[in-house]
């Protein structure tokens, strides 16, 4: 018998490829910035529209996964395309398909709201650093830098292959089992208008969508799926041969190529005119004109004050967890961030720093007026764009704004959060009075 063609799949696979080049780092953007609405929550500081820029993410995809349910995991998220890649290669050429037992598939899938739990308890609440350079996602992110990461993301790297070597056995296994924000779409897509449903009574003894899902779950019980842990990913829907598994949005039956469609235009939507609005808010902000290279090739960083606007749909980078090995340790492992002096410590003037990111050679110029610091120009980073763009937009306006560099790294850049911080203090340095 001839296999049918599963477009739905063909398109899904298409559309993961795309996001996958062009906004790699949406998943660990999304994880840290809730990171960063904790902090600011915590710390009595949150006001939405200066930290606008950078959330984008988390505005947009959180709200849309509330509402539509998880189509960013199925179809979006790069971490999920890595596990889909693997196992269509050991299932297609390796000939591997493992079905785990149903009772410790649905008890495995605990882990991942016990993983979640411990980043909070420990990196958010505590404030600890020992998770810092166990992070797989920024392992991942980083591996066109293979050389430069193998000290400071040693336990990563391998916590990296562990998932490589589980999704290569199992389809979908960090998803299933260990994925963080995976864990917060599953609670907040509860609440969805969108839905699989799939009457049972007239299933028979088939299980077809059971076997065939990519989360592993046991659809042959169940009426409809509704959020938790479907990805909406439509296997379900493609394989049923009775045309027994129907996507339906506030109750109104959608065919499957509509739904998803609805869905990636939402968020093209909501994001475009997110980042159309951050560089309007941005641009209303700007105190003078950023210098920008044209020679990226160079190494040469765009030069930018504290308030330059922020282009998130660049800022594809890792979930911050790892400290810049070349910085001096200290509580926080940031010799910058322990510095609490005083603007009245200063002498007018331009200063210049230097500190290492991911890279050496991170070059800043600060501008002490009136004893304050007024400006801070990134001058010189040979970091890759996609991983130091938000800690330029971010880190320079906090340190202005704190006068001192006793601020936060970004959550999605640390490497290059810290070499600014560390800039900063070595510029700042050369101007205490």
């Amino acid at each position: 018998m001839k296999k049918k063609i599963k477009k739905i799949q063909i398109f899904r696979f298409a559309v993961q490829i795309i996001f996958f080049i062009l906004l790699p780092g949406l998943f660990t953007l999304t994880f840290s910035e809730l990171k960063n609405i904790y902090d600011m929550i915590t710390k009595g500081n949150f006001n939405f529209l200066s930290s606008y820029q950078s959330l984008i993410e988390v505005i947009v995809i959180i709200p849309l996964t509330i509402v539509l349910g998880r189509f960013f995991c199925g179809w979006m998220c790069a971490f999920g395309t890595f596990n889909d890649v693997l196992h269509m290669i050991s299932k297609n050429i390796f000939k591997i398909n493992i079905k785990v037992d149903e009772k410790v598939d649905n008890a495995l899938k605990y882990l991942k709201y016990v993983v979640l739990a411990a980043i909070i308890v420990i990196s958010w609440i505590m404030g600890s650093t020992i998770l810092k350079a166990t992070s797989p996602w920024d392992a991942f992110a980083q591996l066109t830098s293979f050389p430069n990461i193998t000290v400071p993301l040693t336990i990563g790297l391998f916590v990296l292959l562990l998932i490589t070597v589980g999704a290569f056995f199992i389809e979908r296994f960090f998803c299933r089992y260990l994925c963080p924000l995976g864990a917060v779409f599953s609670i907040v897509s509860k609440v969805s208008i969108f839905k699989i449903n799939k009457p049972k009574k007239d299933c028979g003894k088939c299980r077809l969508c059971t076997n065939n899902c990519s989360m592993g779950l046991d659809l042959y019980k169940k009426n409809n799926v509704h959020g938790g842990d479907c990805i909406n990913c439509f296997k379900c829907v493609e394989t049923c041969p009775r045309k027994n598994v129907t996507p339906e949005m506030a109750n109104e039956e959608l065919n499957p190529a509509f739904a998803s469609s609805v869905a990636l235009a939402s968020f093209v939507a909501f994001y475009g005119g997110s980042n159309v609005l951050a560089s309007a808010l941005g641009t209303s902000n700007v105190n003078s004109t950023a210098i920008v290279s044209t020679a990226n090739n160079n190494n040469t960083a765009p030069s930018t004050n504290s308030s330059q606007n922020s282009n998130s749909g660049q800022n594809a980078s890792s979930s911050s967890s790892a400290n810049n090995s070349n910085a001096t340790s200290t509580q926080n492992g940031n010799s910058a961030a322990s510095s609490t002096a005083t603007a009245s410590q200063y002498k007018d003037g331009t200063y210049t720093g230097t500190a290492d990111g991911f890279r050496p050679g991170l070059t800043v110029q600060v501008t002490i007026k009136g004893g304050k610091i007024a400006d801070i120009q990134i001058t010189q980073i040979n970091d890759t764009p996609r991983f130091y763009q938000n800690a330029v937009n971010t880190v320079p306006q906090e340190i202005i704004s704190a006068q001192s560099t006793n601020v936060d790294t970004v959550s999605g850049a640390t490497y290059s959060s810290t070499g600014i911080i560390n800039a900063v203090q070595a510029a700042l340095d050369s101007a205490k009075a």
